[in-house]
């Protein structure tokens, strides 16, 4: 199938990769700044997700291999590629097949690791739980551990909006990407493969892909670099837009092609 995008801006070409269970909506801040400051900016979505219609399964190494698709229809050689959660996912497997594509990484809010036992447990019981009680079943089971208490406490317009759009996630895509990520490869190894200029982003309450998670990546990609957001989450960049804008600007500017 070929992915839904938006083309934004022009200029050195960024790739932003989503996370689950959202869309490409979810860089619409960082999408406008980088446009106005002379870049392209691609926005897919993954499968299943936002104007794509519901979908067969696709492991993350298929979705990575749509992406490079993607790449190549619009005669991007290289670009700098980005991605939090299931996006960063997608990532490294981009980078392990395609690593000619890459000007520069961008991981946020991820992990390296494949899922533990007890992971993929909780990856299938809440593939039940929607099964049986729709995309709604998302809120209850994910939401409190993606946002901080900061981001609960003092925007809960942002709260209510992952909400409605966690609801509205078709059911087959969620079971779909949720069994993808319960089966990747673990990426371990690929860390030290990574030559290229790195930026690490993540929220300093993450609970999901924390900072030890963080820290080791750090350590183990050469030319790599981390910026913590304060008060954030899992979805930093939904959460503390300006302190993330910033370092993502900082980064982006300073990549050459």
């Amino acid at each position: 199938m070929k992915l839904t995008f938006d083309d934004l801006g022009s200029g050195k070409p960024i790739v932003l990769i989503h996370g689950f269970p959202l869309s490409k909506e979810m860089w619409r801040a960082q999408a406008d700044l980088l446009a106005a400051n002379g870049f392209r900016v691609i926005l897919p979505d993954l499968p299943g997700f936002g104007n794509n219609v519901p979908s067969p399964f696709y492991s993350i190494e298929e979705m990575a291999a749509q992406i490079n698709e993607l790449l190549e229809s619009l005669k991007i050689e290289k670009a700098i590629i980005g991605g939090l959660s299931m996006g960063g996912y997608v990532l490294f497997s981009l980078f392990r097949l395609f690593p000619e594509k890459f000007s520069a990484l961008i991981l946020c809010d991820t992990t390296y690791l494949a899922d533990t036992e007890e992971k993929k447990n909780s990856r299938f019981e809440l593939i039940s739980k929607i099964e049986n009680q729709g995309s709604g079943a998302l809120i209850e089971a994910m939401l409190p551990n993606l946002i901080s208490e900061d981001t609960k406490q003092d925007n809960p317009a942002l709260k209510a909006k992952l909400e409605e759009t966690f609801s509205l996630v078709k059911e087959v895509s969620a079971v779909n990407s949720l069994r993808s990520m319960a089966e990747r490869k673990d990426s371990s190894a690929t860390l030290e493969q990574i030559s290229v200029p790195t930026l690490l982003i993540f929220g300093e309450f993450d609970k999901v892909t924390n900072l030890d998670n963080a820290h080791v990546m750090n350590q183990r990609i050469s030319d790599s670099e981390l910026v913590v957001i304060e008060k954030a989450g899992h979805f930093s960049n939904l959460e503390q837009p300006e302190q993330f804008n910033k370092a993502l600007l900082d980064f982006c500017s300073r990549i050459e092609f």
